[in-house]
């Protein structure tokens, strides 16, 4: 088994069809490894990194992989560089593939880093607990090149429809029920019947993405609060992304309606075991309706009519999550870093913010600090 660096995106260019094969043939179903979402991220976003893509081979073909890059070192990180995985805050699963069970992915990464010294840190912050990755770290022993860090500190959400619509919202509470079937009267009643419309096709998707961006911008600011979509480049990004998922027939996007009016947007990606959530918003006009729930009432039932039964949320986001989700699975942040004073202050630093994240009194400080830093400009 060998191993390479791909340093250049032209290179990669050149195995992207292999590189997708081998990720279908792996079972890894992770829509942040597809060859689309790397060489468009890389488009985009390039700007000041290293393009560090890992690949594997067994006889000559590709048998895993793992998009990274290097980020210059920053005052705040001790000057580190970082191997991050490519895609930033649009990849909500981070981790390598591999396509044979006996594959010891850690072992090969850890051969090829110690090869080099361009980096500090590798920090990769959505781990599947299934990922082969997790297992090797758990029983991996301690190294005198590396120091090792994974801890699970978020969950992965998602709605378990195995038992059909009907049965699943019997599951959800009267009160919560209760509600839902007041906002979809009132809709009805003052804005028309409630309508579920697929968005396909370039015209389509490019149109209902901005119409989705127009929602973020208008609810996150409505809130005090940034939307990431302030970022023109992020948005674009985006847009090209779900355009190149439609013509692969990898998105899943829908627009509700109330009468003629829209109410939410939603986009999601088909790839591998049902159906997964990327980017719902919805329109702040109509709020006391709550028509981002409407949407996700109807998407459940649209999904269970396909004959699909899992509903993929993704992480974070846990209070909106919890009122929908019945399934929950843990995803770790790991680190991997060199023994030297760079690395240890960068996992050391890292250690801290983790800790004070899972301090209820101190997240709820810094949360209304942004809040007032949003709202005064400051």
């Amino acid at each position: 088994m060998k191993y390479r660096w791909i340093e250049n995106i032209g290179e990669y260019n050149d195995i992207a069809v292999m590189w997708d094969e081998a990720l279908i043939s792996s079972g890894n179903y992770n829509p942040f490894l597809l060859s689309d979402f790397i060489i468009t991220w890389w488009r985009h976003f390039h700007n000041n990194l290293r393009l560090r893509i890992f690949v594997v081979y067994d006889d000559g073909k590709i048998c895993g992989g793992l998009p990274l890059y290097i980020k210059n070192g920053e005052f705040r990180n001790g000057f580190a560089g970082v191997l991050h995985y490519i895609g930033g805050t649009a990849a909500n699963y981070t981790e390598p593939f591999c396509i044979a069970d006996s594959t010891k992915i850690l072992t090969l990464l850890k051969d090829a880093l110690s090869k080099r010294d361009d980096w500090d840190v590798l920090r990769l912050t959505d781990v599947r607990a299934d990922n082969k990755l997790v297992e090797e770290c758990r029983n991996c022993l301690p190294d005198n090149k590396f120091r090792f860090y994974m801890v699970q500190d978020h969950m992965n959400w998602a709605v378990d429809l195995s038992a059909g619509a009907e049965n699943y919202f019997s599951t959800l509470s009267n009160k919560f029920k209760r509600d839902l079937r007041r906002r979809r009267k009132h809709a009805f009643k003052h804005y028309g019947e409630l309508k579920l419309k697929e968005i396909t096709g370039r015209e389509e998707v490019e149109r209902y993405f901005d119409i989705y961006t127009e929602f973020s911008l208008r609810a996150f600011n409505e809130r005090n609060q940034g939307s990431i979509f302030e970022n023109k480049k992020y948005s674009v990004f985006l847009r090209d992304l779900l355009v190149l998922m439609d013509q692969k027939q990898r998105l899943y996007a829908h627009v509700l309606f109330a009468g003629d009016k829209i109410m939410a947007v939603s986009f999601g990606y088909r790839f591998g075991k049902g159906f997964n959530w990327v980017l719902t918003s919805f329109n702040y006009e109509y709020k006391y309706v709550r028509p981002g729930y409407l949407l996700i009432e109807e998407l459940v039932k649209e999904i269970c009519s396909k004959g699909e039964t899992y509903y993929n949320w993704y992480g974070h986001g846990q209070f909106y999550k919890a009122q929908w989700c019945n399934k929950q699975s843990p995803l770790f942040q790991f680190f991997l870093a060199r023994q030297t004073l760079k690395g240890f202050y960068y996992i050391t630093l890292q250690r801290i913010k983790i800790g004070a994240k899972s301090n209820n009194m101190l997240r709820n400080i810094v949360k209304k600090s942004r809040k007032i830093i949003y709202k005064t400009g400051l």
